[in-house]
């Protein structure tokens, strides 16, 4: 196949694990010999996508993300890369482009040093599975070793977090040493003597609130969107810190572990996996008051029994703050209040939102009622799928069309490459041609992509219809549903001042 008749996409990565001292394999060294090969092998170069600093585990990359979407849109359908490890590092991820992802788009992958070519039959094609396993595994030794260095780190004692805890700051003249934050470590104490006073937890967190005091996360300078309830203190907060042996100077790391090294999600690891070194900074609180207080947290802790579930927990929301709603009780009946408003009264996050649980249990079970007299209808659910079927053959038809058409202009494409060198053409009009024709065709390449969107959409709105009426159904034999009933019906329901009630239903109403 001519290689003019492949729009080409040049991938270019590079990260801090694949050494960036070597200058052979820096982004500019990859650009400039992969561009190279693109003239040489006459290759029509749509677009270079670079994702630097980026791991290869991580297929989450900017570039390449934007790279798909521009093979969904059939602008791109050929994809070059100086070896597989620049496409990635992880061989299951890497297996499913290669044998997955680009066959079913019809795109051709070529790793030139490996000598790569999907549309080419080569014994390097065969060995790639191997590279890719070969690959991962370096991926996996680099961060066992990062590991292993970082925990050598915290077992003798040096800090190597990102920001010192509540209370601290990084020495100036040492990263890996701890000293007083005056600033803050008058809260750390300040929140020891409020427990051992009797305070509660969430006492203590909405009177820090209350004051204003910048939460820890306020302190570290977070960015919006790693700062939790900015400027609201909760219980965990106050249970972190309260637990924390850094504060007796004594350094505690290693409380937590990412997943593996493909995933950037963590897990807790309990007190015995902790790398405690003792004496390492000045102390904040005593060992006497840290003790007292872990003991009389252990007796505080408070288990509620566990009941039946609610018939509607876990569906009701605050039309105003937008939280979840809980449950409340008096002396005779239970009732919804916002969870918000219930934690921070004194705040005044919220308002109570209060509605009777079973009055709202009654006004749901009447409202799917009525919308299941009304979906019941057979002579509407008749014309209502008589309406999806003739809808669906228009789009059908239309994505037809347009399909023809993209042929059409896949052939003058070609036509105009021929053209272009032969010389019945120049390189000018050739550009203003191709350009043109290249943009009709991405147009209708996202016209198609919506059509079937909406064909998607069709066919889900015909199955969530028949789902619904065999659910409504057998609600309609039933006086009181149960929650499994409840869950499949309803997306949530909102609660607002003054017993107002909103559904919002998993079909159409």
């Amino acid at each position: 196949m001519n290689s003019y008749n492949f729009n080409t996409a040049i991938y270019l990565r590079l990260s801090r694990d694949d050494g960036t001292s070597k200058e052979s394999e820096s982004i500019q060294n990859q650009k400039a010999f992969l561009t190279q090969y693109v003239i040489k092998n006459g290759f029509y170069l749509m677009d270079i996508y670079i994702d630097d600093g980026w791991s290869g585990t991580n297929f989450d990359r900017p570039d390449f993300q934007r790279l798909l979407v521009d093979i969904e849109r059939g602008r791109i359908n050929c994809v070059i890369t100086k070896d597989l490890s620049r496409l990635g590092r992880d061989y299951i991820m890497t297996g499913h482009y290669l044998e997955r992802y680009f066959p079913q788009h019809n795109v051709r992958y070529i790793a030139v040093n490996d000598g790569i070519d999907t549309f080419e039959s080569n014994v390097n094609n065969d060995m790639t599975p191997f590279k890719a396993v070969f690959n991962d595994m370096y991926a996996k030794d680099i961060s066992r070793k990062v590991r292993t260095a970082l925990n050598t780190k915290k077992e003798n004692g040096l800090f190597i977090g990102s920001a010192a805890p509540y209370g601290y700051k990084k020495d100036p003249s040492n990263k890996g040493h701890l000293i007083v934050d005056e600033e803050t470590a008058v809260i750390v104490k300040r929140i020891f003597s409020m427990y051992l006073s009797g305070a509660a937890k969430l006492g203590i967190a909405n009177q820090l609130s209350l004051e204003h005091i910048p939460t820890p996360s306020e302190s570290k300078n977070l960015t919006a969107t790693q700062r939790v309830n900015k400027g609201v203190w909760n219980e965990n907060i106050i249970h972190v810190i309260l637990s924390n042996p850094t504060y007796i100077g004594n350094l505690a790391q290693n409380k937590s572990r990412k997943i593996n090294y493909k995933i950037k999600g963590k897990v807790r690891l309990p007190k015995d996996k902790w790398i405690v070194v003792e004496n390492t900074h000045e102390p904040i609180i005593t060992k006497e008051d840290f003790n007292m207080v872990q003991e009389l947290m252990k007796k505080r802790t408070y288990n509620p029994a566990k009941g039946k579930p609610h018939l509607l927990s876990g569906m009701i929301f605050c039309s105003d703050c937008h939280g979840r709603m809980t449950f409340s009780r008096d002396d005779t009946r239970s009732y919804v209040v916002c969870a918000a408003w219930r934690k921070h009264a004194k705040l005044k996050i919220c308002t109570s939102h209060r509605i009777r649980e079973d009055y709202l249990e009654q006004e749901v079970i009447n409202q799917l009622r009525e919308h299941a007299k009304k979906h019941l209808n057979k002579e509407k659910i008749l014309k209502a799928s008589q309406n999806l079927f003739t809808e669906q053959n228009e789009i059908l038809i239309n994505i037809k069309s347009l399909e023809k058409r993209l042929s059409e202009i896949t052939n003058i494409i070609t036509n105009l490459y021929v053209d272009k060198t032969k010389g019945i053409i120049t390189e000018n009009d050739f550009i203003a041609i191709h350009k043109k024709f290249n943009d009709e065709r991405e147009m209708i390449t996202e016209q198609i992509s919506l059509l079937n969107n909406q064909l998607d959409g069709i066919k889900e709105t015909q199955d969530n219809s028949d789902n619904a009426k065999d659910l409504l159904e057998e609600f309609l034999q039933f006086d009181k549903v149960d929650r499994n009933i409840l869950s499949l019906l309803i997306q949530k329901i909102e609660i607002f001042e003054g017993k107002k009630i909103k559904i919002y239903f998993n079909f159409k109403v």
